[in-house]
């Protein structure tokens, strides 16, 4: 699981992060002081997520995975 975030769903709309992709740690919620939104914050290691960075990281994976499909079929890239 190293480099992927899991998610949970709360209240059915957004997605969080659940564990760690660094340590496999708890992440809880905090209020970012410098923008007044939420991030996520390892309570083992300290690694801190906000949601460009975990949209970031889904995209990566989504991107990825596409790329696999893709190599079976003789073209070794998405555009």
């Amino acid at each position: 699981m190293k480099g992927t975030v899991a998610t949970k769903n709360i209240q059915g709309k957004k997605r969080t992060p659940d564990y760690c992709h660094r340590c496999g740690g708890l992440m809880v919620a905090e209020l970012s002081a410098d923008t007044g939104t939420v991030e996520w914050h390892c309570v083992t290691c300290g690694e801190r997520v906000d949601q460009v960075i975990l949209a970031h990281r889904q995209y990566q994976e989504a991107r990825e995975e596409g790329e696999q499909l893709f190599a079976g079929s003789g073209r070794s890239r998405l555009n």
